[in-house]
């Protein structure tokens, strides 16, 4: 019995051992899944275009939709938030979104974020994009949440994504010309051309297009209007003859500009419309634009105006 005695103790130590090994792997384990409920879970977002409201010369507002996904067991609250958009590696929107945001646990929201984008920025973009023959651009998104309290010892949280979207191109509208044999006392008319483009595969129409021309020193010389629609097709250009009456006195005072001045005379074109398309992101747009040009051949427009 004596001679059992050490070998019981050791299997009593070595049990013991494995016990007490067993017990702190179980208690690392649910120590590790415990300690941070949210261990391996990160809010994410992601990024889409809105809509369209507004078409000036110079810039473009519309709207981006942020869905926001919180995968965590509980909730939080957002002050605020910064964010940044880049469209082929060039930064395009950079904002603040300045009002608090709740995001419930196990839950998604989606925020509206209206921007307004400079057109020489996208229009860079958008041509080098066309000109390798591709019709999409390479978006990334990225914002900071401030949080109202701290979050795993955290004040704040950066979130981004990246995604390939496709290119949309805003119509253009240009003045190609004007017809000045037109352009006389005689006639309270003035023919003006213009220069619809559409680079997009999907065609596009102007709604009720209407116009104001200023002339030198002379504010509203010329309106027009066209009722219904002018269509452009998908990638072309289309060349439209508008008509607009004049206001003969205020004609009689440009006139004047015209034979001191002895030069090309600057006009500018006020184009105010709504977009039909099928494409969502263009439908009901407003279209302002300005467009700044020089009568020329006054040579001819002086005679008319003398007869």
């Amino acid at each position: 019995m004596k001679k059992n005695r050490p070998v019981k103790i050791t299997l009593i130590i070595i049990l013991l051992a494995a016990v007490g090994a067993a017990g702190w792997y179980f208690f690392k384990k649910y120590k590790g899944d415990n300690e941070n409920p949210v261990s391996g879970l990160k809010p994410k977002v992601e990024m889409g275009i809105g809509q369209i409201s507004n078409i000036t010369d110079s810039t473009v507002d519309l709207s981006l939709n942020l869905l926001v996904h919180n995968p965590l067991p509980i909730g939080f609250d957002v002050n605020e938030f910064d964010y940044f958009v880049t469209m082929n590696g060039k930064k395009i929107v950079e904002n603040n979104y300045d009002k608090p945001l709740a995001l419930k646990a196990n839950d998604s929201s989606m925020v509206t974020l209206p921007v307004q984008l400079k057109i020489k920025n996208i229009s860079s973009v958008g041509d080098s994009v066309t000109a390798a023959g591709e019709d999409s651009a390479n978006y990334h998104f990225e914002t900071v949440f401030h949080l109202k309290k701290p979050l795993l010892g955290k004040d704040s949280i950066t979130l981004e994504m990246d995604k390939k979207l496709p290119l949309w191109q805003l119509p253009k509208v240009e003045v190609a010309g004007y017809d000045v044999e037109k352009f006389r006392l005689s006639k309270s008319e003035l023919v003006l051309q213009l220069k619809f483009t559409n680079k997009n595969s999907f065609p596009i129409q102007f709604k009720n297009p209407s116009y104001v021309v200023d002339m030198g020193k002379q504010k509203r010389l010329a309106e027009g209007s066209v009722k219904g629609t002018t269509k452009v097709k998908a990638q072309s250009s289309e060349i439209y003859e508008i008509p607009l009456s004049i206001d003969m006195g205020k004609i009689l005072r440009a006139a004047g500009q015209i034979l001191v001045n002895g030069k090309d005379l600057p006009f500018t074109l006020y184009f105010k419309s709504k977009l039909a398309s099928e494409n969502e992101i263009f439908k009901d747009s407003d279209v302002n634009v300005i467009v700044n040009g020089e009568l020329k051949d006054l040579e001819t427009v002086k005679k008319n105006l003398g007869n």
